[in-house]
Order: C-alpha cells, then sequence, then structure tokens
C-alpha cells in the first residue's frame, strides 16, 4: 500500500511489517480509542442533563405516563 509521510509518497513494501514505529504507532491508536470512547460516555451523559436525550426517554416527561390497555369487550358482538 502506498501512503504519504511528510509530504514524500512511501511504498510499503520498502519498510519491515515488524519495525519500531509500529509499536508506538499501535500504543497511540489504542490511547486515541480509549481517549474517544470515554468522550461518547461523557458527551451522552451531559446531553441527557441538558435535556437533549432521545424521544423514548422523555416521551412520558408530562406525568401521563405510558397509556393503558383499551377497555376489553364484554359479551358477544
Amino acid at each position: 500500500m502506498v501512503y504519504i509521510s511528510n509530504g514524500q509518497v512511501l511504498d510499503t513494501r520498502s519498510q519491515s511489517p515488524w519495525r519500531l514505529s509500529l509499536i508506538t504507532d499501535f500504543f497511540w491508536g489504542i490511547a486515541e480509542f480509549v481517549v474517544l470512547f470515554f468522550k461518547t460516555l461523557l458527551q451522552q451523559d451531559v446531553k441527557k442533563r441538558r435535556g437533549y436525550g432521545n424521544s423514548s426517554d422523555s416521551r412520558y416527561d408530562d406525568g401521563r405516563g405510558p397509556p393503558g390497555n383499551p377497555p376489553r369487550r364484554m359479551g358477544n358482538g
């Protein structure tokens, strides 16, 4: 695969698959994943506190509650 680094086009076939920068790239990839994971958790928490929750959370906030079952029909008919 071809990629660009510092304005130069490089070919991955010329690099060893076990280069030292692979370890640091892997570390920073994991670190960025963890940061993004917790950012999304915190953003969801902030949205709920501000009242931006999804519609299923706020459907019955007016105190009425969910609708009950319809009345049963008595008799044959």
